[in-house]
C-alpha cells in the first residue's frame, strides 16, 4: 500500500483514536555500518569481494582456499509493519535503525493503528495487508485473511531452524502450543502465535484505600504491610503511600467496610459524599469486575469456563451457575444499598474513562485497578489516569493505599481469573500475520531478529534496541534485572534517541519485571507469596478444540449456534431484571430461570458436550 493511500486512510479515522503508546519526535542520523560481510548504506547493498590466499609451506606447493565468510544477511529486504499504535510513528527511530542496520533491512511501518477498526476495514478492502501485522481490530481473523487469500502460512520447519527459541517453548508446552493456529493435517500454521507469560498472571487488582480503612476501623496492622518505594522524580514524593499486603478481609468484614465507606465519612470532611466502589450492570461482563465475581467462585470475561454445578452434578457455563446467582444477590445488595454506585453514562461517553474519571474523584475508597499501572510514572496520557496515582497527581497527595491479592467471598471462596490458561495462544488478539507476498527469505530473516531478540534478552545489544539505552531511556532503581527499571518519560528523551518500539513481536516465555520499580516490587512480592497459584479460579471443564478435541469442539459449535439465541435471550432478560429489583426473591426465582434454560437447549448441550467423557476435566499446569 503506498504511503500516500495509508495517509488517507489515516485521516478518515484519525478521530476515532483513544490514545498513543509511544511518543514520536525527529529522527537520529544513520551511521555507516558494516554488518558480516556487507556494506549497507541508503538501501543499496554492496558484498565485499571474496578473496583466495595460497598456503606457503616448505614441503607442498599446494593451493588452499580459505573459509569464505557468509553474510546470512547478504540479501536486502524491505519489510512493511502494523504492530501497534502506528498512526502518528514517523520513520526512523533509533531502535528502527539499528534494527535495519544489524538486519539488512528497511522497516515501513504502516501509519494505521491497530486500534483502527476502520481504517484496518478499508485497507483490507482496499486488498492491501503489510507484510507482518498484529491487527486485533480487522474484520477478520488470522484463519479468515489466510483463506482470503492474504497471507501465507508459516511452517514449523522455520521455527526449528531460524527460531529455535519460540520452538523450544512449543516443545515446553506441548501439545497445546501445536494446536493452536495449526492447519489441520499440517505442519503449516496460520499465523505465528503469541507466547503469554499472562498465564502466570491475572489482570486487575483490589486497592483500598487505606487511611479510610484506619479512619472507620479497619486498620491492617504494620507488620502486614510492605511498602512499595518510589525513588523516580514523578512519583517520588509519594514514597510511603503504597503499600501491599497478602492479609485480605473476612466477607463479612468487608460488607460492613463497604457500609462505612458510604455511612461513616471516612475522609473527614463533614460531607456525606463518599461511597465504597463502582458496581456494574448483571449485563456488563469484563475483567473489571471479576475481582466481584471471583468472591463466589466464577469469572466474568471469560465464556469458555465450565463450573461443576454441585446440586446437579452438571458441568455448566456461568449463567447457570449457582456462584452466579450468589453474585447477582450480593451485588444487588451492594447496590440498593448505596455502596456501589453504577457510572453516569448519559452524555455518551466511554465506560472506562468514566470509570477512571469517578476514581479521580477522591470519593470512592476501593479500586480494581488495572495491575500493570499500578505506580506506573511513564506513559502519562493512560497511567496517570489510573489509581493509585491519578489521586496523588491531582490534588490527593496525602492519601494512602494497600494492594491486596484479591477479594474474599463467603466461606474459603476467593478468586480471580488467569489471564489465560496456556503459555501459547490464537485469534485476533494473540497472533502475528504474514502477508502472502512475503518470501521465504524475508520471513526467515524476521524470525532469526526475534531469535536473537529472546534467546538472550540481556544482551547488552539487544538492550540497547529493544529496550533502550541505560542512562538515557532508563536507568536501574539498585542492581540491573533484580531491581525496578525505572523508564524516563518520552518528552525527556533526546530527539535523536526517539524509540519506535513496534517491531519486537509478543514470545518472552518468562517475566522480566524492568517496566518500572513498583512493578518490580508489586510483582516480585505476588509471585513469591503465589498469589496466582493460591486465588485464582480454575474451571472443572475448559471449552476449546485443545480440550475437547477438534471433532467435539466443531460439532459443539454447530449445535450450540442452533440455541444461543434463546438461551443467552433469557440470560439477558434474568440479570436485567435482577439488577432493577424486579426479582423479588432471588433464590426462588432461579430454579425456574434454570428449568427456563435446560428448556431453551442447554439441557441438550450439557447431555452431549459439557458432561461428555470424552471432554476430559481441566488440569491445571504448574503455576511453580
Amino acid at each position: 500500500m503506498s504511503r500516500r493511500l495509508i495517509s488517507i486512510f489515516c485521516l478518515l479515522v484519525a478521530g476515532t483514536m483513544m490514545f498513543s503508546l509511544i511518543s514520536c519526535s525527529q529522527s537520529m542520523e544513520q551511521p555507516d555500518v558494516t554488518t558480516q560481510g556487507s556494506t549497507t548504506t541508503a538501501g543499496v547493498t554492496t558484498t565485499k569481494a571474496v578473496t583466495t590466499t595460497k598456503a606457503q609451506t616448505t614441503t607442498s606447493k599446494a593451493e588452499t582456499t580459505a573459509p569464505v565468510e557468509v553474510n546470512p544477511f547478504a540479501e536486502f529486504y524491505e519489510i512493511s509493519w502494523i504492530t501497534g499504535f502506528n498512526d502518528t510513528y514517523e520513520e526512523g527511530a533509533y531502535d528502527e535503525l539499528m534494527l535495519e542496520e544489524k538486519y539488512n533491512i528497511d522497516i515501513k511501518t504502516w501509519n494505521i493503528s491497530y486500534y483502527d477498526a476502520e481504517g484496518l476495514t478499508m485497507m483490507l478492502a482496499a486488498g492491501e495487508i503489510p507484510d507482518f501485522s498484529y491487527i486485533p481490530y480487522a474484520p477478520m481473523d488470522a484463519v479468515q485473511l489466510y483463506d482470503e487469500g492474504f497471507t501465507r502460512s508459516v511452517p514449523l520447519e522455520f521455527y526449528k531452524q531460524y527460531f529455535p527459541y519460540y520452538y523450544e517453548q512449543m516443545e515446553k508446552n506441548k501439545p497445546s502450543s501445536y494446536i493452536y493456529n495449526n492447519i489441520k493435517g499440517t505442519d503449516e500454521y496460520y499465523g505465528i502465535s503469541f507466547i503469554m507469560t499472562t498465564w502466570k498472571s491475572y489482570y486487575n487488582g483490589p486497592i483500598f484505600r487505606l487511611d479510610w480503612l484506619e479512619n472507620v476501623g479497619y486498620g491492617i496492622p504494620d507488620s502486614e504491610l510492605t511498602p512499595i518505594h518510589f525513588t523516580d522524580e514523578k512519583l517520588g514524593p509519594y514514597d510511603g503511600n503504597l503499600f501491599m499486603t497478602n492479609f485480605m478481609f473476612e466477607f463479612d468484614e468487608m460488607n460492613d467496610i463497604f457500609r462505612a465507606f458510604t455511612e461513616d465519612d471516612p475522609d473527614g470532611n463533614g460531607e456525606d459524599d463518599t461511597y465504597a466502589a463502582v458496581g456494574f450492570e448483571h449485563t456488563f461482563r469484563a475483567a473489571w469486575v471479576d475481582l466481584y465475581w471471583g468472591m463466589f467462585g466464577v469469572n466474568s470475561s471469560e465464556n469458555n469456563f465450565l463450573y461443576l454445578e454441585s446440586s446437579t452434578g452438571d458441568n455448566v457455563p456461568w449463567f447457570a451457575y449457582s456462584g452466579y446467582r450468589d453474585y447477582m444477590e450480593w451485588a444487588n445488595e451492594m447496590h440498593n444499598k448505596g455502596y456501589m454506585r453504577t457510572m453516569d453514562l448519559s452524555g455518551g461517553e466511554y465506560w472506562y474513562d468514566v470509570l477512571l474519571a469517578t476514581w479521580l474523584t477522591g470519593k470512592v475508597g476501593f479500586f480494581t485497578a488495572d495491575r500493570q499501572y499500578i505506580g506506573r510514572p511513564h506513559f502519562p496520557e493512560y497511567s496517570d489516569r489510573q489509581p493509585p496515582q491519578s489521586l496523588w497527581l491531582n490534588g490527593l497527595e496525602d492519601a494512602t493505599m494497600v494492594c491486596m491479592p484479591v477479594l474474599k467471598g463467603p466461606g474459603e471462596v476467593w478468586g480471580n481469573r488467569r489471564y489465560g490458561l496456556d503459555a501459547f495462544a490464537d485469534g485476533k488478539w494473540r497472533t502475528y500475520n504474514v502477508a502472502k507476498t512475503v518470501s521465504d527469505g524475508k520471513l526467515q530473516r524476521v524470525l532469526t531478529m526475534w531469535n536473537d531478540r529472546y534467546s538472550d534478552p540481556k544482551d547488552p545489544w539487544n538492550v540497547k534496541a529493544w529496550i533502550g539505552i541505560e542512562g538515557v531511556h532508563f536507568k536501574w532503581q539498585g542492581e540491573p534485572w533484580v531491581s525496578g527499571m525505572m523508564t524516563t518519560e518520552a518528552e525527556k528523551i533526546p530527539p535523536q534517541y526517539r524509540r519506535g518500539g513496534f517491531w519486537g513481536g509478543s514470545f518472552q516465555a518468562e517475566t522480566l519485571y524492568y517496566g518500572h520499580e513498583a512493578a518490580y516490587q508489586y510483582y516480585t512480592f505476588g509471585e513469591e507469596h503465589q498469589w496466582v497459584a493460591k486465588y485464582c479460579i480454575e474451571p472443572n471443564k475448559y471449552i476449546n478444540k485443545l480440550k475437547m478435541g477438534v471433532d467435539l469442539f466443531e460439532q459443539y459449535e454447530k449445535d450450540y449456534a442452533e440455541y444461543s439465541g434463546s438461551i443467552h435471550a433469557a440470560v439477558t432478560d434474568f440479570g436485567r431484571r435482577s439488577w432493577n429489583g424486579e426479582i423479588a426473591n432471588l433464590n426462588a426465582e432461579w430454579e425456574q430461570y434454570i428449568n427456563q434454560l435446560y428448556a431453551a437447549g442447554l439441557e441438550t448441550i450439557i447431555d452431549k458436550y459439557y458432561n461428555n467423557d470424552a471432554f476430559p476435566v481441566y488440569e491445571r499446569p504448574d503455576l511453580s
